[in-house]
């Protein structure tokens, strides 16, 4: 009986260290085995600090983004410059071009049986009527990066009338009108 008694209390020995044990891994077990829960007050303070550091979060997170704004406004306002003295530099390169006599030749337009419809002529345009290269290139026409300045069917009369590509000038008012009959000639051979 004495081995019994021994073996019993080994027995529930190892038992309170398994449930011990057990507490230890998985919490407090709920028959009865508790720990103090958090106060109210407690919630409260976590609730708050965790809003604090939220806060200040945002606040450096806002911060680094004014920053980058700032940043990113002066190489903006870098490149704007630089666009614009390369615009200056080219406008003045064409124009030193013109005043030492070259003048691009003259580009001519051609119907669909490939004869010639309409001639443009740069040097008219340059030193006749002292237009700036800059006046038309590039807000009016692109300038000529292949063998097409203009998709087929874009450079039409209907589309000069409503004030696009040689319509932007030719409308009567800085020069003579695309829709004067009368002028045809002036563009167009015979």
């Amino acid at each position: 009986m004495y081995k019994f008694n021994k073996a019993l209390q080994i027995m529930r020995l190892c038992t309170m260290v398994f449930i011990v044990a057990l507490a230890i891994v998985f919490g407090p077990v709920q028959s009865g085995w508790t720990t103090e829960e958090p106060s109210s007050d407690d919630y409260l303070e976590k609730a708050r600090l965790d809003a604090e550091k939220a806060k200040a979060d945002a606040q450096k997170a806002m911060a680094e983004a004014e920053k980058a704004m700032v940043e990113a406004e002066a190489v903006i306002q870098k490149a704007e410059a630089a666009r614009k003295k390369a615009r200056k530099e080219k406008e003045h390169a064409m124009e030193k071009m013109v005043s030492a006599g070259y003048f691009p030749a003259d580009i001519t337009l051609t119907d669909a049986e490939g004869k010639t419809s309409a001639v443009f002529s740069h040097k008219k345009h340059t030193s006749r009527e002292k237009l700036k290269c800059m006046e038309c290139h590039p807000k009016v026409f692109i300038m000529k990066v292949d063998d097409k300045v203009v998709k087929e069917g874009h450079l039409t009369m209907e589309e000069m009338k409503k004030g696009k590509y040689c319509g932007n000038c030719h409308n009567g008012t800085k020069a003579f009108s695309v829709k004067d009959v009368q002028s045809c000639r002036r563009c167009h051979p015979k």
